[in-house]
């Protein structure tokens, strides 16, 4: 008979750390401490424990106040935590990482998220019981396909996640996804099956089909032990489920129906089966063909602590690293084992595959587990490139992990680094938080044994920091002259400027220079941080004094004046404003836009206008080079009155047209808003007329018709005479005109100037 065990089987990670945390909880002088419900699906397991005073309570409230109670691998539902709490109750909790994770998820999902949540799993199973119990028992359970009628009745946009009991078969939730991703629109999905339940279900698998009887052996109510006998009659039609070793005497298996001793034997074992279990079966199987040890340890030498073996990593979950190390024991690396590094990816330190050199630890021949450490391997082999660092000088890069007392802690080399405050920066720094998961180079500057023989390297950031500091310093006083232009970050800001550091070498640029307009403060226009150019306006070498500013004025003077010209336009800043018009810097010198020239319409300041800082789209309308004047026009021709009118207005038009206006050679009247045409006294009537007020009075609505529109003097000309249709008085209208002097005739093509002097005539004769 051939026998093989497993590659993975018996207890897993999380009934082993309860199993343990129970042991441990055994009260010296004696007295009850409590488990809430089975501790494990294993008899053996809870009579030994029942021996030592730890005894199971299925119903929560025989847990008497005060006492001690521990919470199960598979964990419980909040309210039973709050409950206990609520009653004095000393928790223990020995919940599995994995499992508190999925509550974890659960409770942020629902609660945060207000998401529908859904639990791959059995409903009537304590983990899935107490995963509900972490979203207020509203979540969907499904077991099977056939669960699902009632989670696919809701809205297909309906926010759901869905996570999995961690003992759960893998196929089935690959199943049950598919449908719901089809069915939802919005579905989050979170593999929670546990790896090792995983690897111990694949590892049975692969062994039922290779033999012709197959034992599981396990807790005969344990769910995973039922997932395993599941998994393993698939593949071996002579598949047994043991809960000992009394399983095998008491069945037909070695009742002369099968002939064992010729045929291939597989052992599995459910994650709540302890080691001596599994051991058990594999003797009474093999009789007295061979001593189980013997047997295991033909190839395998004993493991002690202290020892560096190699081995190979087999998997990797969010708190340890499983390693295979040739030995019958299962090898882990805890998280706090791998790393000193508190923030590392685990993912990102050891790939599945990887030969690694590990410590050993610790040796559990109880529960079969060599606790490993690769942190210890690393830190020798980090010590002395740290040793050899500190002898040659060398600058050293790291990124800080912690803030502690008196200092920040880097890694270097696999090697906790302490960097004192004082050492932290040229400057000092009130806040080290600035520093945290930052990379930062730095050289050691101590290295000793503290009274307990352990191991201190102390590091400096502030002398590489000074260092470069001083060779850059050194760098730009070589090259530095007044006009250079330099991209630098501001530093730190004061109530009359801010410094700015030009790379070594810090300068001021004055609050007056930081803005074209006056600001109060320089945080208005600038912040800690802020990368910005600027220009050394003077050097004081001996005194490594250095002011700047934001733009040399003169120069951008002798760049505007050289490229200035009538029509140009700029986009400026608003920097003063009077009564008369506004100020523009137009970068290096200031244009005036004169008050008539901010809007088409009358306005009493520029302050309705515009606002001291705004940005102005402006143009030259005029030049003055040797007194250095600029005037500058701002209002656009296609927004003016006369353009918006004449849009619509044609010569012919027949209008309506209100007189605003009065004067001896004609009425102005309102075609538009802003906009004026003449009538001139010819035009008004088809009898001669000796003034137009013995004919029209101000705020008469006229009928009239556009005779002329010119836009190069942006004139109208009006008639109210065209509408007349007595061609007779038309005829003797024009003979009279014909007999009008020159003079007359031609003030029927008036100008602006005509205009004024009749105004001007007006009111001297009045």
């Amino acid at each position: 008979m051939e026998i093989k065990i497993a590659k993975y089987a018996g207890f897993c990670f999380g009934v082993d750390r309860a199993v343990k945390i129970a042991y441990d909880s055994v009260l010296p002088g004696g007295g009850t401490v409590y488990t809430h419900g089975q501790l494990i699906h294993n008899k053996d397991v809870t009579d030994s424990l029942r021996l030592r005073g730890i005894v199971p309570a299925e119903d929560i409230s025989a847990i008497e106040p005060g006492s001690k109670v521990i919470i199960r691998a598979h964990g419980v539902p909040k309210s039973d935590m709050d409950y206990l709490k609520k009653r004095g109750v000393e928790i223990i909790d020995a919940t599995c990482p994995f499992v508190k994770k999925i509550h974890n998820i659960v409770e942020k999902e629902f609660f945060e998220k207000n998401r529908k949540i859904i639990i791959v799993g059995d409903k009537n199973h304590p983990e899935v019981i107490g995963i509900n119990g972490w979203c207020s028992d509203s979540a969907a359970v499904a077991s099977s396909e056939d669960d699902l009628g009632e989670i696919l009745a809701l809205k297909s946009d309906t926010p759901v996640s869905v996570v999995a009991q961690t003992t759960i078969r893998r196929n089935l939730f690959k199943k049950i996804q598919e449908i719901i991703k089809k069915h939802f629109t919005n579905a989050n999905f979170f593999d929670t099956i546990c790896s090792a339940t995983s690897e111990r279900q694949k590892a049975a698998a692969e062994l039922s089909r290779e033999v012709d009887l197959m034992l599981v052996v396990g807790g005969l109510h344990s769910s995973n032990t039922k997932k395993l006998y599941e998994v393993c009659r698939d593949n071996c039609a002579h598949t047994f489920l043991i809960e000992n070793s009394s399983g095998i005497k008491n069945s037909k298996i070695i009742n002369n129906q099968y002939n064992i001793n010729k045929m291939k034997v597989g052992i599995t074992a459910g994650a709540s089966t302890p080691e001596s279990v599994i051991k058990e079966v594999y003797l009474t199987m093999a009789e007295n063909e061979m001593n189980f040890a013997e047997a295991l340890e033909e190839t395998l030498k004993p493991l002690k602590s202290g020892e560096v073996v190699k081995g190979v990593v087999i998997g990797i979950t969010p708190t340890e690293v499983q390693v295979d190390i040739g030995s019958k024991y299962d090898g882990v690396i805890p998280l706090d084992e791998l790393t000193n590094d508190p923030n590392a990816d685990i993912a990102e330190l050891v790939k599945v595959g990887e030969e690694v050199d590990v410590y050993i630890v610790h040796v559990s021949d109880r529960d079969g587990v060599v606790t490993l450490s690769k942190k210890k391997i690393d830190a020798v082999k980090g010590m002395e490139e740290l040793r050899n660092a500190f002898e040659n000088n060398e600058v050293l890069t790291g990124r800080v992990v912690e803030l502690v007392k008196g200092g920040v802690v880097t890694i270097a080399s696999g090697v906790r680094v302490f960097i004192p405050a004082s050492e932290c920066a040229i400057n000092y720094l009130s806040d080290l938080g600035v520093l945290l998961n930052t990379e930062q180079k730095f050289r050691i500057i101590k290295m000793d044994t503290d009274r307990r023989g352990r191991q201190r390297v102390v590091g400096s950031i502030k002398v590489v920091a000074k260092e470069e500091a001083d060779k850059a310093a050194a760098a730009f006083w070589e090259s530095a002259e007044e006009g250079k232009k330099y991209t630098g970050v501001v530093k730190s800001l004061t109530s009359f400027g801010a410094f700015v550091d030009l790379g070594g070498v810090d300068g001021l640029i004055h609050i007056s220079e930081l803005s074209p307009v006056r600001i109060s403060h320089p945080s208005e226009v600038v912040k800690v941080g802020d990368e910005i150019e600027v220009y050394i306006k003077e050097l004081d070498k001996s005194k490594n004094r250095i002011s700047l500013v934001r733009e040399l004025k003169e120069q951008k003077a002798a760049e505007f004046w050289e490229n200035a010209e009538e029509g140009k336009k700029y986009v400026g800043i608003v920097k003063s404003i009077t009564p008369f018009g506004a100020f523009v810097d137009l970068g290096g010198v200031d244009g005036l836009v004169h008050i008539s020239e901010l809007s088409w319409n009358r306005i009493k300041h520029p302050s309705e206008i515009v606002s001291v800082g705004q940005e102005l789209e402006v143009y030259i309308k005029s030049l003055d080079k040797e007194k250095g004047k600029v005037s500058l026009g701002y209002k656009k021709e296609e927004d003016s009155p006369w353009v918006k009118a004449v849009k619509d207005l044609h010569v012919g038009d027949k209008i309506k047209a209100k007189i605003v206006r009065i004067l001896p050679f004609g009425a102005f009247a309102e075609v538009a808003e802003y906009v004026d045409g003449l009538i001139h006294i010819s035009q008004i009537s088809n009898e001669r007329i000796n003034k137009p007020s013995d004919v029209l009075a101000i705020g008469d609505e006229v009928d009239c018709e556009i005779i002329e529109i010119n836009n190069e003097t942006k004139q109208i000309g009006l008639s109210m005479k065209a509408l007349m249709n007595d061609a007779s008085q038309q005829s003797s209208d024009d003979k009279e005109e014909d007999a009008l002097p020159n003079s007359y005739i031609e003030e029927t093509s008036f100008t602006l100037g005509d205009i004024l002097d009749s105004t001007e005539t007006s009111e001297e004769t009045e």
